[in-house]
């Protein structure tokens, strides 16, 4: 029983591949894999039967070896599918443990929970120095010379 046929004079492989058994996302993936050494075409329709044709990009490649490789990747892909979508809800506690955890720790040592004085918000008015251009820039020398420094005295 094999989903495969080899035509050597085309030096092409066409596998079919039933939509019921395998989804679809892992013939997809199943044939990027194979889009390094193969030329890869998707025909079919998704409901019923996909068609896969595998033309190497080398013929000294086994045609048959390209047909049962990717009846492997197709197992392969499935099982992920098939693996992801049972831990995925292990994998939202998870998340959601982590989450948790470190909002705790942000919250913990930015103090969130106090509330912000006037005057801490304030630091700007006091501390905060206009920047203006030197006096080399307003003698008329070169300007790429000048530099911006800070002020003494607020404006």
């Amino acid at each position: 029983m094999e989903n495969f046929e080899v035509d050597s004079e085309k030096s092409i492989v066409i596998v079919s591949v039933n939509p019921k058994l395998y989804p679809l996302d892992a013939v997809f993936s199943a044939a990027y894999i194979f889009t390094e050494k193969c030329y890869v075409l998707l025909d079919g329709d998704p409901l019923q039967e996909i068609i896969v044709e595998l033309k190497p990009k080398e013929k000294s490649i086994n045609l048959e070896i390209i047909g049962r490789d990717f009846n492997n990747e197709l197992i392969n892909y499935a099982n992920y599918d098939l693996q992801f979508k049972r831990n995925a809800r292990l994998r939202e506690i998870f998340l959601q443990k982590v989450m948790l955890t470190n909002l705790d720790s942000v919250s913990k040592v930015m103090n969130v929970n106090q509330p912000i004085v006037a005057q801490d918000a304030d630091y700007l008015e006091k501390d905060a120095k206009p920047w203006v251009r030197s006096k080399k820039a307003e003698d008329g020398k070169d300007n790429s010379e000048s530099t911006i420094e800070p002020s003494e005295t607020f404006v």
